[in-house]
């Protein structure tokens, strides 16, 4: 995999948007490979397709492209129309978004991807519409909040400067693909389990723990009579997708 962006292809662009815009996706373009599956390579979509900038050949997994400078990723992303985004959740085809990190020199430090079944409702925030006056009056955008997507959905490709070996990139992000399967209800309830989880600061705990936050649940869910039985289907399918191993007597560890 080559880190360095082909300058030349930003020759004729003089918006600084524009440049930064092409070199990362002719860089994407050269040397992305499809996380969900075992094909070598992904194509850019057509200009202005929603939600979406390239689409694996093989599988049809979507990925949508950010770059940023700097060594910190942004808590949060500008990104296109609201209603767009919203529309690919909602159906279950929500692109993995793929958060590339750059240095001034366009030099590749990092490619984390963002599990695209992490994506919920919840991290996409409306823009204000444009004005009336605006070229595209009353347009929505969005911003994605990547500060409310649990970290487990963060799979590394490049960390460092140092291109993290393929099988073990895939395997850290197909093990996930499991969720993309499940409703946004679904997978909310997965991954707010998740994240409790994580919130009790501990490897190990009991499912009288996780009882004990119950009300967190009821707040998400106001509408589910059967928390308690909802908390321990999750922890099954947590257990399943190899997040969490049961210890035996109501007793779990996180493995990640």
């Amino acid at each position: 995999m080559e880190l360095h962006c082909d300058l030349s292809l930003a020759e004729k662009y003089k918006s600084e948007s524009q440049k930064a815009r092409v070199l990362s996706e002719g860089w994407f373009a050269k040397n992305a490979y499809c996380l969900a599956c075992d094909a070598d390579e992904v194509k850019q979509t057509k200009a202005n397709t929603g939600a979406t900038d390239f689409v694996c050949p093989k599988c049809s997994h979507r990925y949508e492209l950010k770059a940023f400078k700097g060594r910190r990723q942004p808590k949060s992303l500008n990104d296109g129309a609201f209603g767009t985004i919203m529309g690919r959740i909602n159906a279950g085809v929500a692109p993995t978004l793929c958060l590339l990190q750059r240095t001034p020199d366009w030099t590749i430090q990092g490619l984390n991807a963002i599990h695209s079944s992490f994506v919920l409702p919840e991290a996409i925030v409306a823009r204000r519409a444009l004005s009336e006056k605006a070229k595209r009056k009353r347009w929505v955008g969005c911003t994605i909040r990547l500060d409310r997507i649990d970290s487990s959905a963060q799979v590394g490709v490049i960390h460092g400067g140092i291109v993290l070996p393929v099988e073990q990139v895939r395997q850290s992000f197909q093990r996930f693909l499991p969720l993309a399967k499940k409703s946004v209800e679904q997978r909310g309830w997965t991954l707010l389990t998740l994240s409790i989880v994580r919130r009790l600061g501990k490897r190990e705990f009991t499912l009288r723990d996780i009882y004990a936050l119950e009300s967190r649940f009821a707040e998400a869910y106001p509408q589910n009579q059967h928390v308690r039985d909802k908390i321990r289907q999750q922890l099954q399918i947590l257990r399943d997708l190899g997040v969490l191993r049961f210890a035996g007597r109501g007793e779990y560890r996180l493995l990640d």
